[in-house]
């Protein structure tokens, strides 16, 4: 089954057309490649959606989505080990797991991430400078290439594709079957601690000294504080409860879900249309400055018990909260840069998008650790995600201050993730690896997919010195 549709990045500030493939197995999957390879056709892979720029789209190309790719195979409750499908979704996941006492270790900011998805952008969440990045708990993957060959690969077999594909981008093979490690949680709930952060440098600080004690820690930073309060905000430390200090495992499925109700009356699906008042009102200001303000009187109250699903997905909490930022959609930026540079790199960041009057909305800072993967994004620093409204007014002058930004993250050892990514040129790419990487990247493809069959927006982007994104600007 398939029909000609537009497709749209997570950020709804991209858009693209294609031939969409909706299959239902593997032999169907191996048929439209070799097909799509005989005709010299482009084929790009679709889980959840979730990425926020161009890289599951494919103009003018096919797109297959692996949604109906969705059983979980085998759960060994006594090891926490997954054999899934990739168009399983975390959620479906966790709401398998949990009931047995499991968690996956490694989540991003929403449950409708998919496995196969997951693993070939090697998310991270709140943890990644504990325990990594969501590739160092696949034990195994079967890799089905564009000629129909299937491949089992694992750090023993066919290891020099394992290492490329998680974090491949999709771009060596379609995933078929996953093996994931899953950690075992005693409860249900994590102890959380709020504390409030005066300027970017405390909110840095505190990160570092709170590795130990902390099992996942995020930050959110006012980007429109400016002078000494520049990148003030709120940290929340998590750890999860040992068994004998929470007498209620809180275990079951039903208990972890984000809530659906604000103060417990609000349906919080009926929030968007207030989110879009205040954006497009252009009150960003006073809400960040709001936030700040509660979080002191949050960080002076004892730590309390929240859900692990209420703690980590932060992105499904208001459902259509995307709608506030329609017609234009939202921009992601967000570099990874080692510990030495990040401070003065932020601040060069903040402190121009304040000059450019093109301040992002929401800022997220988080700690990292390098991943053992050919195409990693990680450092051994922070990251900051930096989300901006996109209007037609404003659309060429952000992507132009983000590339200029992105130049100067690069020149100083940062880095970009491709989930997130929408603006990198092919020169920065280049700069985005290790030298030798993308080289050995462009081998390993050259051997499984000659034909160069798997292809997306933003591959081409990404690769073709000279070429403009092909993307489609929403009116707004």
């Amino acid at each position: 089954m398939h029909e000609n549709e537009e497709l749209r990045g997570w950020g709804e500030s991209t858009v693209s057309r294609g031939l969409v493939h909706r299959v239902e197995g593997p032999a169907q999957l191996a048929e439209l490649m070799v097909t799509a390879g005989g005709r010299g056709e482009t084929v790009a892979f679709r889980g959840g959606g979730r990425s926020y720029g161009d890289a599951a789209l494919n103009t003018g190309g096919a797109v297959v989505e692996l949604g109906r790719l969705d059983r979980i195979l085998e759960f060994d409750s006594t090891e926490g080990i997954a054999r899934v499908e990739p168009g399983v979704t975390i959620a479906a996941l966790w709401r398998m797991s949990i009931a047995h006492g499991f968690w996956p270790y490694v989540v991003p900011g929403t449950m409708h991430v998919t496995i196969g998805g997951a693993l070939s952008m090697n998310i991270h969440g709140k943890n990644q400078y504990k325990v990594g990045s969501f590739g160092e708990y696949v034990r195994s993957f079967r890799l089905l290439t564009p000629s129909g060959e299937e491949l089992r690969c694992s750090r023993t077999e066919n290891a020099d594709l394992f290492h490329a594909a998680i974090g491949g981008m999709g771009l060596l093979g379609c995933i078929l079957e996953v093996e994931l490690q899953l950690k075992r949680v005693s409860s249900g709930r994590l102890l959380v601690h709020a504390r409030s952060t005066r300027d970017l440098g405390e909110a840095m600080q505190a990160l570092d000294t709170s590795q130990a004690d902390s099992d996942y820690m995020v930050g959110w930073i006012d980007c429109f504080a400016r002078g000494s309060r520049l990148g003030r905000g709120l940290l929340h430390l998590a750890r999860h409860v040992p068994a004998q200090e929470n007498p209620d495992p809180f275990l079951s499925p039903a208990r972890q879900d984000v809530p659906g109700r604000a103060f417990g009356v609000v349906p919080l699906a009926w929030l968007w249309p207030g989110l879009w008042l205040t954006v497009h009102g252009r009150a960003m200001r006073w809400v960040n400055m709001a936030k700040f303000y509660a979080g002191i009187r949050e960080a002076s109250r004892p730590a309390y018990l929240q859900t692990h699903g209420a703690f980590h997905f932060l992105l499904d909490y208001v459902p259509g909260w995307k709608k506030a930022l329609l017609p234009g959609g939202l921009l992601q930026f967000q570099p990874f840069v080692p510990r030495e540079q990040a401070h003065a790199v932020y601040t060069h960041i903040l402190e121009r998008c304040q000059r450019e009057g093109l301040v992002p909305y929401l800022g997220v800072l988080k700690r990292h650790r390098p991943a053992p993967f050919l195409m990693s994004y990680y450092v051994d620093g922070y990251s900051l995600a930096l989300d901006f409204s996109v209007t037609g007014s404003n659309r060429e002058r952000l992507w132009k201050l983000c590339r200029e930004l992105a130049d100067h993250v690069l020149a100083h050892g940062g880095r970009f993730y491709y989930a997130k990514d929408s603006v990198l040129t092919p020169e920065q790419f280049r700069a985005n690896h290790e030298p030798g990487a993308i080289e050995q990247f462009l081998a390993l493809k050259a051997r499984v997919d000659p034909k160069n069959v798997l292809q997306t927006d933003q591959w081409r982007r990404l690769t073709s010195p000279g070429q403009g994104s092909p993307l489609l600007a929403r009116a707004g």
